[in-house]
């Protein structure tokens, strides 16, 4: 089996452990709380918290002054 098919079925398998309730999603705050060494993790709290909790308007920040705005998640590709 190829890595795609592995991480593809993976991944079909984790959403139907979250439609059972099996799994509790966890908002980026919550996830950098639980990985504290995480960088990746860190920039992702950061620009969620940043844009009001709201993970789509991470794609639309307009704070090119910060830092992190180079790094910030959830870009388009044509961002």
């Amino acid at each position: 089996m190829t890595v795609n098919l592995k991480f593809k079925q993976g991944a079909e398998e984790y959403r139907e452990k979250i439609k059972m309730g099996l799994v509790e999603k966890l908002d980026p705050i919550e996830k950098a709380k639980q990985n504290p060494r995480s960088l990746r993790f860190a920039i992702n709290a950061m620009c969620y918290d940043c844009c009001c909790f709201h993970k789509p308007e991470v794609r639309f920040c307009t704070a090119v002054n910060c830092p992190l705005h180079n790094l910030r998640p959830w870009q388009g590709k044509g961002d």
